[in-house]
């Protein structure tokens, strides 16, 4: 059988297509009674003296019930945030890979069970990796192996082969590590698909007919755009600028994007009509190893059972739901993005600080609409910090 277009796989790819609207759509859905609560949570987070600039959304049965932006783009100058403004997407920028190659898969572009050359990666094991493991961080590498030569200016070639030089802590395809390095060797499998750079193959599969209409790359994007969030390190509040190093790791984490445009992305992926296949949702969303490191970290919770990772995405097991996610922290910059496709629900959040407490939101926000819990979250987080 020949290979299945990728058009027919994707939304759509032609420049004549209709895209997911990046604006919020009229609503048919009400506000949930529960949002008036997490609007004080959420105003407690904003609030907070380490906060810089914020926004966020809320999504029930595929539709916008609630925009929150906040802040400005950098401290001091009276630039408001607004559902245009782009901030680093940071390691959120995994789930646009993974779900690209769940696409390119589908399509038949692409054998993810394959072995990776060890002319891109090679690793100290008994065996190559396959694409699947690299993108699900299945390597046996340490947790975030040889990130701390990419932030010293190394360039990614240069330290993918220094990989071959490191003790694995399990056998390859045995257990969850999670990578950056390593992760990002698979733009390589796109370009070879494709014909195009690996950004060049974000924008024209899913940025461009999904509406995605401010995202992009590097530190260029940003500075050009004009309406962009600085980012703001540490405690202080130090004021960054646009380049990182991980700009050296586009599939990892070198997405910018709006409000606007984390919505257009969440609502491809849980649309009940519409929006992304469902074949290629089933492919990113398909557990391929626990992870049991994530497990522990999120015990606090209490209500996380289990936690897995798929394409590019975390699979979390909250008491009988299952929710997809990830999030990203990245030089003054934080993101995040949590989706119940059964329901239609999701929450997704961009914010320029160093700052763990915008995390807090999301299983405030499970805990209001679902009753599981008091939603007390930010609140006991606040208290720990005191």
């Amino acid at each position: 059988m020949g290979l299945i277009p990728l058009a027919a796989v994707v939304l759509a790819l032609s420049p004549d297509s209709d895209p997911v609207s990046a604006e919020p759509p009229l609503m048919h859905t009400p506000p949930p009674a529960w949002l008036e609560q997490f609007r004080t949570d959420v105003e407690q987070v904003t609030d907070h003296s380490r906060m810089v600039g914020f926004a966020a959304a809320i999504i029930e049965n595929g539709e916008v019930v609630a925009t929150f932006t906040h802040g400005e783009t950098a401290l001091g100058s009276g630039e408001p945030i607004t559902s245009d403004t782009l901030f680093r997407a940071a390691s959120v920028t995994k789930t646009f890979t993974g779900t690209l190659l769940a696409a390119l898969e589908a399509g038949g572009m692409v054998d993810l069970d394959e072995p990776a050359p060890e002319e891109l990666i090679r690793l100290n094991g008994a065996r190559q990796p396959t694409w699947r493991e690299l993108v699900s961080h299945q390597t046996g590498l340490p947790p975030n192996a040889y990130d701390n030569l990419i932030e010293a200016g190394r360039d990614a070639a240069t330290v993918r082969e220094r990989l071959a030089e490191v003790e694995l802590i399990c056998p390859v395809g045995e257990c969850y590590t999670y990578q950056n390095v390593a992760f990002a060797a698979v733009e390589h499998l796109v370009e070879d698909a494709t014909g195009l750079t690996y950004e060049a193959a974000v924008e024209q599969y899913l940025l461009g007919p999904l509406g995605l209409e401010t995202a992009g790359f590097g530190a260029e994007h940003l500075e050009a755009s004009g309406n962009w969030a600085r980012p703001h390190r540490g405690r202080l509040r130090r004021l960054g600028n646009a380049n990182t190093d991980y700009d050296t790791l586009p599939a990892a984490a070198g997405l910018s994007v709006s409000l606007n445009d984390m919505i257009a992305w969440a609502q491809a992926h849980i649309a009940a009509e519409g929006g992304l296949p469902q074949d290629v949702r089933d492919r990113a969303f398909t557990p391929q190893t626990r992870s049991a490191r994530e497990t522990r970290n999120l015990r606090r919770l209490r209500r996380i059972d289990d936690t897995a990772y798929g394409l590019g995405w975390r699979i979390y097991e909250w008491n009988d739901r299952t929710l997809i996610a990830h999030g990203g922290a990245l030089a003054g910059y934080g993101s995040h993005i949590v989706m119940e496709p059964e329901t239609g629900f999701a929450f997704v959040a961009l914010w320029n600080a160093d700052f763990g407490l915008p995390r807090m939101l999301w299983p405030t926000a499970m805990d209001l609409r679902t009753g599981d819990g008091p939603g007390d979250f930010v609140d006991l987080t606040l208290a720990r910090m005191r």
